[in-house]
């Protein structure tokens, strides 16, 4: 088999697997953020019985599957929704790794240093999934999301224009092409959050009566819909111009379907699916 081809596979195969770590992490921040908790100290425990958990009972996937679904002390069923979620982050990382092998370290390069931004590049995309994810569950759970997921999310996608761009600044190759390449990054994130912020403004015009247009703005109800809108903005300047427009037309339709009930719960489901469609069908483009 070529080499290549086994290096690729190793990659994807890896990043499935550092892909269910993280969704153990994203598990945490799911139950805790929302409960104002640090996500950074403590230790797992049982939400029944409250004992302690060892290390044989957080490996991601496989504990559940071996402990049959049940805690190990107490018996208790343990919601599925932690292999769920665990699987869907390593699936999405490897999506990921199969659509950016590009931009993984290569171990046989003379000189690796070159490829360093790209790979920090790559971490910040892996990261995105998970700030997604996390927005996705929160709302589900709470009925309301977090302007912070939006900040967050935002700091993440800073961090990967920022290693393009020294990454591009680095490369001899192509350093004279940098200002070039800097103003066509700029028009592809304004086009994208142009993009999101008609979807969400034609949302918001079709689900809400005249009369009701200011409260939108004012009334604390609404307020699930207005950090779902302004997370769809950040996240449509973050995938780019053809998955924003996947994104925000698959939103579109959820908002307008959904309004203001109570169902409203579901939007972030429905971000996350368009976003994920519309990026990841995009990058397989591109490698094709």
């Amino acid at each position: 088999m070529d080499p290549d081809v086994v290096l690729a596979i190793m990659n994807i195969v890896l990043a499935g697997m550092f892909g269910a770590v993280i969704g153990s992490f994203t598990n945490v921040c799911i139950y805790r953020i929302p409960e104002h908790r640090t996500v950074v100290k403590g230790h797992s425990m049982c939400m029944t019985c409250g004992h302690e958990l060892g290390a044989l009972d957080l490996v991601p996937i496989f504990s559940w599957l071996f402990l049959g679904g049940k805690c190990r002390y107490c018996k208790t069923p343990i919601s599925s929704r932690y292999i769920k979620i665990e699987s869907l982050t390593a699936l999405m990382y490897m999506v990921m790794a199969a659509t950016h092998l590009s931009m993984f370290l290569d171990p046989m390069d003379v000189d690796p240093m070159k490829n360093i931004f790209p790979f920090i590049e790559l971490c910040a995309l892996f990261i995105m999934i998970n700030i997604v994810i996390v927005e996705m569950m929160i709302q589900h759970d709470t009925g309301s999301s977090m302007y912070r997921l939006s900040l967050a999310l935002g700091i993440d996608f800073a961090v990967q224009v920022i290693s393009r761009i020294l990454g591009v600044a680095t490369d001899e190759s192509v350093s004279g092409e940098l200002c070039e390449k800097l103003a066509s990054w700029g028009v592809e994130i304004l086009v994208g959050a142009v993009i999101a912020f008609a979807a969400v403004v034609l949302a918001v015009l079709l689900a809400n009566r005249p009369k009701e247009l200011s409260k939108y703005f004012h009334d604390s109800k609404y307020r699930a819909v207005r950090t779902s809108d302004v997370f769809a903005i950040v996240l449509g300047a973050c995938i780019g111009i053809i998955p924003a427009a996947v994104a925000a037309t698959v939103y579109l339709i959820g908002r307008i379907m959904i309004g203001n009930k109570k169902s409203v719960k579901y939007l972030g489901i429905v971000l996350a699916s368009g976003a994920a469609v519309g990026y990841f069908a995009y990058c397989a483009f591109q490698v094709i």
